[in-house]
């Protein structure tokens, strides 16, 4: 029974890693769309730039000097991909939260917690 629940735990910490890719990977895509929307110069780094941080403090960052760039002209089909990629980081957002319970679950029924 104790192998199950490190299993469990494993699982979920499993899921914690896949749930953390996807979100920085959707995040690099929609401050990509975003910067190019806006006329920024070299959209790639900037969703490279914001979606690299620890704490996030280059998503502020990025941000805070976007407020200086308003949206020049935005097509239908960029509006639907923003969309799309603030659903999928939601989807990001529960599976991550989903394995980290899984995981602190399995490991406070193990015992190793």
């Amino acid at each position: 029974m104790d192998r199950l629940y490190i299993v469990f735990a494993a699982s979920g910490a499993a899921a914690v890693v896949v749930g953390s890719f996807f979100c920085v990977y959707q995040l690099y895509r929609l401050v990509q769309v975003d910067a190019e929307c806006r006329g920024l110069k070299h959209p790639k780094l900037w969703g490279l730039f914001a979606a690299s941080g620890n704490g996030q403090s280059e998503l502020i960052l990025y941000l805070i000097g976007r407020r200086k760039y308003p949206i020049l002209s935005m097509t239908e089909g960029q509006k639907g991909l923003i969309g799309q990629r603030k659903k999928r980081f939601g989807v990001g957002l529960v599976f991550l939260t989903a394995g980290a319970i899984a995981c602190v679950l399995g490991m406070f029924l193990s015992g190793q917690f």
